[in-house]
């Protein structure tokens, strides 16, 4: 009887067999870089401009990016989410699950009036679970929710575009990285306004004779 053994299964009996002591290759843990397969998650942005987009507001920057996840691995979990941006924020993290913070909200806040909220059920943040298993060929569809303190910067204007990476870990460390846009939205930022002169903040000299 010829047994089938899946590609999550083919790597942990390599790693039992490396940990007994034979020397043995494992493309996933002795490349330069682990990946995870490039034709097993497919991930692709949805939505209207609007709903992949970075907002500009007086406590930094918000984040939001709608995303269809799909799998192609036999048994796959996310373990978390990363986003790689074309400027640095130590500051940067993915919106807490409401259920994690009080158990009793549904919705997603970013903690302004002025920002959107979004329904639990409507958003991908909880989804980075280890313990929650996807098949093949399982969807997943929502948005990514995050925050950062450093504000976009002044090069990307108003209705630009900003490249970006959204990264999959999966439950082994193994990642994926994948290319979006992200909409300039500065309508909650004031525009600068150059200073007007006040002829009283520069009196005229006088003279004496």
């Amino acid at each position: 009887m010829k047994m089938t053994i899946d590609i999550v299964d083919q790597l942990a009996v390599a790693r039992r067999i490396r940990a007994a002591g034979r020397p043995i290759h494992i493309a996933e843990d002795d490349g330069e870089v682990r990946r995870i397969p490039s034709n097993g998650l497919r991930v692709y942005q949805t939505g209207g401009a609007l709903e992949s987009c970075a907002i500009d507001y007086p406590g930094g920057t918000a984040f939001m990016i709608r995303l269809i996840i799909t799998v192609n691995l036999p048994k796959f979990a996310i373990s978390a989410f990363g986003l790689e941006l074309p400027w640095k924020d130590d500051s940067f993290h993915w919106l807490e699950d409401p259920l994690e913070i009080d158990g009793e909200s549904r919705c997603y806040r970013f903690g302004s009036k002025d920002l959107p909220v979004l329904e639990r059920r409507d958003v991908l943040n909880h989804m980075a679970d280890v313990r929650r298993i996807f098949s093949r060929g399982e969807s997943l569809k929502g948005s990514l929710l995050g925050c950062g303190l450093e504000s976009i910067p002044e090069k990307f204007q108003r209705g630009m575009k900003i490249p970006a990476f959204v990264v999959v870990y999966d439950q082994f460390g193994l990642k994926g990285r994948f290319p979006v846009e992200l909409y300039t939205d500065r309508s909650l930022v004031r525009p600068r306004v150059p200073k007007k002169r006040n002829l009283l903040d520069h009196p005229d000299r006088i003279t004496r004779d």
